[in-house]
């Protein structure tokens, strides 16, 4: 059989797990990845040269949250690898009327915490509430069936934490779909979630390949998160040329044309795992509905700064705290690096901490003062740091607004019918994290596969 010609826009964690999942079929193929910077992983980017290990995007996983990138992981040979963190590393904080808490880690906490004020008057009455069907924001839905103090404590934090934005503007949809799906299967959050807790309890507890790692522990890699896309590279038989960008797509009757700003390149199918906006751009003049959903789509830039101590400066231990959007803090949170992965840690007393912010156009300077003059605030760290490092990623987290789940669903299947030889990954299709990119590229590659086969 005649090999076939596969083009991957793209080398973050999207366009290098389809490359290992095409690479993973039964059929011929010649595998080029097309990568308009100088280096692979997008967001994933582990840093040793300061003589600390700073990650400056994905930086742990969660097994129950993680079922794609563990089972990748097994793939390659990886889990020899992993790495994991202590129990007491999953104590979390919010920062909060000018204070820091941790948020409830048992009944008795979880009764008394100042983070919960309200909520069990929110539980006893919630089943009472009508239901609403369709999609709406995180905060309409919270309100409508909770209130202001669990909309504001509880949800407003995760939202920042996942997203980087605002709960007004997400869609519940995409957030946290097993709540909508509660409320209208069975009326209430609660009623769902105790249906939910019982079948839990009767699931496994463990992964069978992971026996001694309970389904809530926080992993990385012994390398850092990039030690995964430079496996499946390295494990991959595919060629990559670094610092092409794609530019235009022509498609013809057997063919399709990558143009970039080095050359021209043919191939047989195109996966293409840019960005909302690029993918958008490119796709715009053969499905107008399609670009300009795409190129509308807003996304969030973050400042990453990793801060490295030599010495044991914090004063909680935990895994870092959240900042709710409503508090209008100048930074979004902030990780405790060093108690998370103590593996990762270079001097014996040391402190890594990575802030986060939302990217305003702060130079980075004026980015470091803000961190420095917050971590003096919220965790009383006067010292200065011996090792900065700063990165900014823009355009990073696509906000997912209300009904956007649905417009993409319903685009997708009339862009296959539009422009059958391309093939859309990304972290704008069905969810953010890097779990939800991996099982996307994994599925569109099977789907692929299926398309070839029924003919």
């Amino acid at each position: 059989m005649e090999k076939k010609k596969i083009i991957i826009l793209g080398a973050g964690i999207s366009g290098l797990s389809a490359a290992w999942y095409l690479s993973q079929i039964s059929l011929p193929l010649d595998i080029l990845i097309l990568e308009k910077s100088n280096r692979i992983g997008g967001l994933f980017h582990t840093d040793h040269t300061t003589g600390f290990h700073f990650e400056k995007g994905p930086r742990t996983f969660k097994i129950n949250r993680c079922p794609a990138t563990l089972q990748l992981a097994e793939e390659l040979g990886l889990l020899k690898e992993v790495v994991w963190s202590e129990i007491p590393v999953h104590n979390r904080y919010l920062w909060w009327n000018e204070k820091l808490y941790k948020f409830p880690t048992n009944l008795i906490s979880f009764l008394w915490s100042p983070l919960t004020k309200g909520f069990i008057q929110a539980l006893i009455t919630e089943w009472k509430r009508p239901t609403k069907q369709g999609d709406e924001t995180v905060w309409e839905f919270v309100l409508r069936r909770f209130n202001y103090d669990v909309a504001q404590r509880l949800f407003d934090p995760m939202v920042v934490g996942i997203f980087g934005g605002d709960p007004r503007l997400i869609s519940i949809q995409a957030f946290f779909p097993k709540l909508k799906e509660w409320e209208e299967e069975y009326g209430s959050i609660t009623k769902g979630f105790l249906k939910n807790w019982l079948q839990k309890k009767r699931a496994p507890k463990r992964f069978s390949y992971l026996p001694n790692a309970p389904l809530s522990a926080i992993f990385s890699f012994r390398e850092g998160v990039e030690q995964l896309t430079s496996t499946l590279l390295t494990k991959t038989p595919a060629s990559i040329y670094y610092q092409h960008e794609a530019q235009e797509i022509v498609q013809t009757e057997k063919k399709v044309v990558v143009k970039t700003n080095q050359g021209e390149f043919a191939a047989d199918y195109v996966f293409c795992a840019l960005p909302a906006l690029q993918a958008g751009n490119l796709f715009i003049k053969d499905m107008p509905s399609l670009g300009k959903e795409l190129v509308s789509l807003k996304s969030e830039g973050i400042i990453i700064l990793n801060f490295g101590y030599k010495e044991h400066v914090l004063p909680v231990k935990g895994f870092g705290y959240l900042i709710p959007h409503c508090t209008r803090e100048d930074i979004l949170g902030v990780v405790f690096d060093s108690s998370v992965l103590k593996q990762h840690n270079n001097y014996p007393q040391e402190t890594r901490l990575t802030i986060k912010l939302k990217d305003l156009g702060q130079s980075e300077e004026e980015a470091i003062q803000t961190a420095l003059l917050n971590i003096r605030k919220h965790l009383k760290i006067s010292m200065q740091p011996d090792v900065v490092s700063f990165k900014r990623a823009l355009s990073a987290i696509p906000q997912y607004t209300v009904g956007h789940l649905k417009r993409m669903a319903s685009l997708y299947p009339e862009f296959q019918k539009k422009i059958p030889r391309c093939y859309l990954l990304g972290n704008y299709l069905i969810g953010v994290s890097v779990d939800y990119c991996i099982r996307c590229s994994k599925e569109t590659v099977q789907n692929w596969h299926k398309s070839l086969t029924a003919f």
